[in-house]
């Protein structure tokens, strides 16, 4: 049971992580008022603090522990508001529900609570961000803020802002924040999900304060969402938390349109205006988290506007009224970034190449690359076609509130195929865009959406069927007990393919850059030869000197080379960058000749060169494998 295991450091790490989501929720609350959607609570709020944490960073000379102290009292006056008021507000994000939720979930925050980074845009990116934040108390950025390290200093910084949050609160670098933030805010979305599926099922609120719901909230936002990627989301990647955002202004859009259907108010008393407030907040957060989610936005927007115009039931006139309170916060806080990244991080961000280098001719076969990857994931795509044939239906005609949701998704999911293949002819590399790199991982910020309009679809189906009367059999009973038994036994019986993270190999790179950082002189020329790998020794290693608990300014890796035709090659390379201290991950043939060393196998080295030559300075042997390329992923 090691894998559930956290220690005491992680232990407090997520209980910060979970006292973060509780003030987010209290924000949500107390921003939306009375007659909000309460279960996208969090989601509101941490919109709020997005808008708090970048207009302030941007604009105002205040640290971020002064915007986090802004946001800590704004928590607590909603934790007071929503007490007092509880009799007459909604329970703060469905908590009626949520509790059960949580209580299921707690074997699998364990184990997320235990685990350590190890992916590659980890270390490129996501982690220096979030690092930088909580290391300089501010965006990176102006003449007198020290630089970057990371790949992408203009991504936006939703995610990494949780992380530094959470951080501050537990004293220390919380590094896996990202992960426990992914988590957390899946769980937080299965009420949601819950609530898709009783509009579906015309049922009242009873059916979901049950175990058996709980449980099958989380199977829906996990398992069964056909986009569950542990790697995405027990990671610091933005990709978990853009579909879980996504899905929330996919229902609460979807909201809106029920309530401008039904005339003044919707079936349950909803507000038009909240709801579009509470769009605009789930918005910010939303274009503050991936530099390309302004492009889902304006699809779902797009979709949205496809219903209104093909809905009898809606006015074009009321639906525009509601348009500048869903837009102007998202779009005042994306602007200020860009305003910012214009001024400070032009560089610092994934953009299009020139037209002249653009894939023109071999666009179709990067569309066929494409389609044989939708074809290895059939049960996504296949999802998500069947969901775009009622878009299509519902393009000739809108009969109820499921044709909305379709029309939405459908017009999300084929518009960002197109965006794709758009940008591996324009955007990427000649080897990423010839096979489609990322196709799949970018589908899955579409996952929560469509699984939450297929659960919405087939409780239609159920309800239309009646089928509700295999309940006279006890069979709900029965497949309550097996959603609770499989929530709680998944996690037990696949902890070993959940925990990716434990990998001797990687843990003995990271070892390494930690020693480096406080062996490696500052503004030394330091390079890593990694002859076999792919980059991803060079990149831990680099986050380590760069960003890591040990690291200097002015450590970093000057040159990461691998896959030299020669020792020749080699030579010729570390000559030509002046490099006078190197470490070689794996001393093969190529490298042990280049260097002119008698190097022992299974081990990795450091060197130092003289005016005679490279010499051995430390050696750190492998520990319990001879082959550093021997782990399954």
């Amino acid at each position: 049971m090691s894998d559930f295991s956290p220690d005491i450091g992680k232990i407090l790490g997520l209980l910060a992580a979970l006292a973060v989501v509780a003030g987010f929720i209290a924000i949500g609350g107390l921003v939306a008022g009375r007659r909000r959607f309460a279960a996208v609570d969090a989601f509101c709020g941490w919109g709020m603090v997005t808008a708090i944490f970048v207009l302030g960073g941007v604009f105002l000379p205040l640290s971020m522990t002064w915007l986090a102290a802004a946001t800590t009292l704004l928590a607590a006056v909603g934790f007071a508001v929503l007490w007092r008021k509880r009799g007459d507000f909604p329970a703060a994000a469905d908590a009626t529900v949520l509790w059960r939720i949580l209580v299921l979930a707690v074997p699998l925050l364990f184990l997320v609570a235990a685990m350590k980074a190890s992916q590659w845009d980890e270390f490129a990116q996501w982690l220096p961000n979030a690092w930088y934040l909580y290391r300089n108390d501010a965006f990176p950025g102006g003449a007198a803020m020290p630089s970057s390290p990371s790949v992408f200093p203009a991504y936006p910084y939703g995610l990494p802002m949780v992380t530094y949050l959470i951080s501050v609160l537990r004293g220390a670098f919380v590094e896996n924040g990202g992960a426990l933030a992914n988590l957390l805010l899946l769980l937080l979305y299965a009420p949601v999900y819950l609530h898709m599926l009783g509009q579906g099922l015309k049922a009242g609120d009873g059916w979901r304060k049950t175990w058996g719901a709980a449980a099958l909230g989380i199977l829906g936002v996990t398992v069964l969402s056909t986009t569950f990627v542990q790697k995405l989301v027990f990671t610091a990647y933005a990709d978990s938390a853009t579909a879980v955002i996504l899905a929330v202004a996919g229902v609460l859009a979807w909201k809106i349109l029920q309530v401008l259907a039904a005339g003044a108010k919707g079936a349950e008393g909803e507000n038009a205006t909240v709801l579009a407030w509470q769009f605009s907040l789930a918005s910010a957060i939303f274009l503050n988290l991936k530099q390309t989610n302004l492009v889902l936005l304006v699809l779902l927007l797009g979709g949205v506007s496809l219903v209104v115009l093909r809905d009898k039931k809606i006015l074009i006139a009321d639906f525009l009224r509601l348009l500048p309170v869903m837009l102007a916060l998202p779009l005042v806080v994306y602007l200020a970034w860009r305003y910012h990244v214009y001024l400070y991080l032009q560089a610092g961000e994934f953009s299009l190449m020139p037209v002249a280098d653009w894939r023109l001719p071999r666009a179709f076969e990067i569309l066929a690359r494409m389609l044989l990857i939708a074809s290895r994931k059939g049960a996504y795509f296949i999802m998500m076609a069947v969901i775009t044939v009622f878009a299509l239906r519902a393009l000739i005609r809108v009969r109820d509130g499921f044709d909305r949701m379709a029309l939405i998704t459908g017009v999300v999911f084929t518009g960002y195929v197109f965006f794709l293949w758009f940008m591996y002819i324009a955007a990427f590399g000649s080897t990423e865009a010839m096979r489609a790199g990322g196709f799949w991982r970018y589908n899955t910020q579409l996952g929560i959406l469509g699984a939450t309009t297929a659960a919405f679809g087939l409780a239609h189906l159920w309800r239309r069927w009646q089928l509700g009367q295999w309940g006279r059999w006890k069979v709900h009973r029965l497949l309550s007990a097996l959603a609770v038994f499989l929530v709680l036994a998944i996690p037990v019986a696949t902890s070993t393919s959940l925990r990716f993270d434990i990998r001797p190999q990687k843990d003995h790179m990271r070892m390494v850059g930690r020693d480096l950082a406080k062996i490696l002189p500052v503004g030394g020329r330091f390079a890593v030869v990694d002859q076999r790998g792919q980059g991803l020794a060079g990149k831990i290693v680099n986050f380590e000197l760069s960003s890591g608990v040990n690291s200097r300014p002015g450590l970093k890796v000057y040159f990461n080379g691998r896959m030299f035709k020669s020792p020749a090659a080699l030579r010729q390379a570390l000559e030509s960058r002046k490099i006078t201290y190197l470490w070689v991950h794996e001393p093969v043939p190529l490298v042990v000749e280049a260097l002119g060393l008698n190097l022992a196998p299974a081990a990795s080295y450091l060197l130092v060169r003289d005016k005679s030559g490279w010499k051995r300075l430390r050696s750190w042997p492998y520990d319990g494998y001879t082959d550093p390329f021997s782990f399954p992923d």
